[in-house]
């Protein structure tokens, strides 16, 4: 009896060593790398809380990178492009570019691992998963999408909930640096004077027959015809805020007149600022033509380039503080939750 029992000790001693060598080996950095490699989610790049980051991640996060930048794959050269390491095709980067998506994901990984007691509204994770669903134009292509990223509905809703309660945290570790005193404020207003100048502006009324550059030729003519009519009733004595109402295509000024309001260079077409630059106050010009259509314009007031008082830039003074202080505190979280990691491959 004795010696079975100490068979079945010694039998059950072995299964748990073994499970446990087992376990030991897939979490080795070596059994996740040649796991991932079979798996097709390329080498195993980084560890951080028990997540494994894979070449896959690492290209799709690059990929987002270039979209979001404007760069699209397909318009790359095709010397650009190299063999392919994953399922993802790779396409070359600079091994900072690499190295800083890399940091990101690490960072983002251990911000997940922080986030677990934020508290997340279902309406705001609705509102996120719509404003994703509507840039697809139907239901049949938005379910097409999902599919091929390999999400489900139901997957997307955990990845989006995770995501959030990550951006909440991340907001929380960072407000509390981001505030700045009156002396900082006005401190950067001595020092960047010349970047708080009011340029000269103009402000005018207008009388618009839209006459976009495409337009087809009889169409131009026929809004051409449309414009010296109403210049004419002007010339007869008509008032132009008064034609507008009746006359203008500019749905957003017509009502009033059609009144833009003090704009500078900055806010207008450059043709359209030309023409108004040349006009004296009180003056209604002949119908002119611009890359939007033809214009009749009044200018009725115009105010000098001047410096702007602290009072006047200090909304936009608070505003680039507090821009450059989100900035700094986010790089040195990004820095510190990236040295949270079991695990960084030497070479990408």
């Amino acid at each position: 009896m004795k010696r079975w029992l100490l068979i079945s000790l010694s039998l059950v001693g072995a299964c748990l060593a073994g499970t446990a060598c087992g376990q030991l080996v897939l979490c080795s950095p070596a059994s996740r790398d040649a796991i991932g490699v079979l798996c097709r989610r390329g080498h195993l790049l980084a560890i951080a809380q028990g997540e494994g980051i894979y070449q896959a991640d690492l290209q799709r996060a690059l990929s987002e990178l270039r979209y979001a930048s404007g760069v699209d794959e397909k318009d790359r050269p095709d010397t650009e492009r190299v063999n392919k390491v994953t399922n993802v095709t790779k396409v070359r980067t600079s091994q900072a570019d690499e190295e800083m998506v890399l940091t990101g994901l690490i960072s983002n990984s251990v911000a997940r691992s922080l986030e677990a007691d934020e508290q997340i509204s279902k309406g705001k994770i609705e509102s996120t998963l719509n404003l994703l669903r509507w840039q697809f134009p139907n239901e049949k292509a938005w379910r097409i999408a999902l599919g091929g990223s390999g999400l489900s509905a139901r997957s997307l809703r955990r990845y989006v909930a995770g995501d959030l309660r990550a951006q909440q945290w991340i907001t929380r570790q960072i407000v509390s640096r981001m505030d700045a005193t009156e002396i900082e404020y006005r401190n950067f207003y001595e020092t960047h004077r010349d970047s708080f100048m009011q340029p000269v502006r103009f402000r005018v009324s207008h009388l618009f027959v839209a006459a976009p550059r495409e337009t087809l030729p009889e169409v131009v003519e026929t809004k051409q015809q449309a414009i010296k009519s109403l210049a004419g009733r002007i010339k007869q004595g008509e008032k132009l805020a008064e034609l507008a109402v009746v006359g203008s295509e500019d749905e957003a000024t017509k009502n009033r007149g059609g009144d833009l309001g003090f704009f500078s260079e900055s806010r207008m077409p450059a043709d359209f600022f030309v023409a108004v630059a040349k006009m004296h106050i009180g003056e209604i010009s002949q119908p002119i033509r611009t890359q939007l259509g033809f214009h009749i314009i009044e200018l009725t007031d115009s105010k000098p380039a001047r410096q702007m008082s602290f009072e006047e830039a200090r909304a936009e003074i608070r505003l680039i503080i507090e821009n450059e202080k989100r900035r700094t505190a986010l790089q040195n979280l990004v820095r510190n939750l990236s040295r949270r990691t079991e695990f960084v491959r030497n070479r990408l």
